[in-house]
């Protein structure tokens, strides 16, 4: 059963221990926060203290190869390793050094720069994951994927999260049969936008999209919970409490109100329209068209003033009929109908179900990629 709550967090910054231990049975984590909120602090702090393995995930091997920049051969000493504020903090020197392309480790050093110690943690690349499928990582409790929601700037392929996904599966191994309990997944991210690929691979995008639309109406943070698939979701704004402590600087003055100010403080996922998203009475309206989608099939009707409606509810009546799983279809639908569809939603004359259905016409060439 899936439930949605207001779930207050005391504090300035974010720690993911609580919801590790009272949902401690899931296997899966999604915070999506406002910018600074310690997300990704607070997770690497809590493994570190806690003693337990985990690999940090990033997009690139470049990502990779910044953050073992200090730890490398090459005499480049720039510090930019996610622990550089919890070694402060704890007056802790754990620093980051590549092992290979794509692959790291975070190690206690000494005073001399030397590894002092086991590994605390990997760090990889969803790039480099095919390379290191036959590799051990058994003794890690969690995969971090850090910003897993890219920004529009960076470049992500389609099936990032089925990458992801397939690294979960060769760290798990056989942790079941051996009653070691479910490898954790935790992913986290700024909330930049709510279709993408990794929210798309766990089927939370509309989960997210209704959290969102909620939480527009409350200043405090949201958690979902789904016992039956045992994934957890909290949408985290920036308290008040850091809030009132950058309320008076001339960057939070200039920026709190525009698009950006909304993402960064207000976790709004400012930059997607949820206008056209909500549940339509079929009275007036008439079948138009079918599409079959991965193992989804979606209705699209049509009233009298031109208005359509996608959604799941069925009808039987001889209508057009796209399968989006088959290429031929997927061009036929875009030159016969979508682009129509496209310029209905533009002019407010479409309606739909939930976020993936928009995100699936009006978003259709970055969806399904063809030329």
């Amino acid at each position: 059963m899936k439930e949605v709550r207001e779930s207050h967090i005391e504090g300035i910054y974010y720690n993911i221990a609580p919801d590790i231990l009272l949902y401690k049975d899931y296997w899966c984590y999604v915070v999506v926060g406002g910018r600074n909120t310690g997300k990704t602090y607070g997770t690497l702090k809590e493994y570190y203290t806690s003693g337990k393995k985990f690999i940090f995930i990033k997009r690139t091997n470049d990502e990779v190869k910044m953050i073992c920049s200090k730890g490398a051969k090459s005499g480049m000493k720039a510090d930019v390793s996610p622990f550089k504020s919890i070694n402060r903090d704890l007056n802790a020197n754990i620093q980051a050094f590549p092992i290979d392309t794509g692959l790291g480790g975070f190690y206690p050093v000494d005073n001399e720069g030397n590894i002092s110690g086991d590994i605390v943690g990997y760090i990889l690349s969803l790039n480099a994951g095919d390379k290191y499928k036959g590799s051990d990582f058994s003794e890690c409790d969690a995969l971090i994927f850090d910003e897993f929601i890219p920004q529009p700037w960076v470049r992500c392929g389609r099936k990032e999260g089925d990458q992801l996904l397939d690294i979960y599966k060769t760290v798990a191994r056989d942790r079941i049969l051996r009653d070691r309990g479910e490898l954790k997944l935790i992913c986290l991210a700024n909330a930049v936008n709510i279709y993408n690929p990794t929210c798309a691979v766990l089927d939370i995008v509309d989960d997210i999209a209704f959290m969102a639309d909620k939480g527009a109406k409350s200043k405090d943070s949201l958690i979902m919970t789904d016992d039956e698939r045992g994934i957890f979701i909290r949408l985290l704004p920036v308290t008040d409490e850091m809030r009132s402590k950058e309320k008076d600087s001339f960057f939070y003055k200039a920026m709190h109100s525009t698009q950006w100010g909304a993402m960064a403080w207000d976790n709004s996922f400012a930059y997607n329209d949820l206008s056209c998203i909500g549940k339509q009475a079929l009275k007036g309206y008439k079948p138009y068209l079918k599409l079959i989608y991965k193992k989804n099939k979606y209705y699209i009707y049509v009233n009298d003033a031109g208005v359509y409606y996608m959604c799941t509810s069925r009808f039987m009546a001889g209508v057009p009929e796209y399968n989006l799983n088959i290429e031929r279809d997927i061009r036929r639908f875009y030159f016969e109908e979508c682009m129509d569809l496209i310029d209905a939603t533009t002019e407010g004359r479409m309606i739909f179900l939930n976020y993936t259905m928009y995100d699936m016409i009006f978003n259709y060439k970055l969806r399904f990629k063809f030329s």
